[in-house]
């Protein structure tokens, strides 16, 4: 199994990025950003050998987008189970700041 951020920092995965921005026109899928680019792995099957496909650039908003987009999909799928425990942990915790914006 490929180390994901060793592959991150490899040479390989620099010609695999340069190749898909090149493909892709140097443009984010979603919107017409030319800048901030990312490339967005749609599958992990070839990590450390990825091909035609296996890559999607996006923006770096877009790829957050897509990001929380595919984890909430995930986690929707979960066990009933799961959720009653993240639901407790919500409701003893908050998720967000509640003074964030105050002065």
């Amino acid at each position: 199994m490929v180390d994901y951020q060793k592959h991150l920092r490899s040479a390989a995965w620099r010609e695999s990025r340069r190749r898909a921005l090149a493909a892709a026109g140097h443009r984010c899928l979603l919107c017409p950003a030319t800048e901030e680019l990312e490339a967005h792995h749609r599958t992990y099957e070839n990590l450390g050998d990825e091909r035609k496909g296996d890559l999607t650039v996006l923006c770096r908003e877009c790829h957050e987008v897509v990001t929380s987009m595919l984890r909430a999909r995930k986690y929707a799928n979960k066990p009933a189970s799961y959720a009653d425990i993240v639901r407790s942990i919500a409701e003893t915790t908050p998720l967000f700041d509640p003074t964030d914006g105050e002065v």
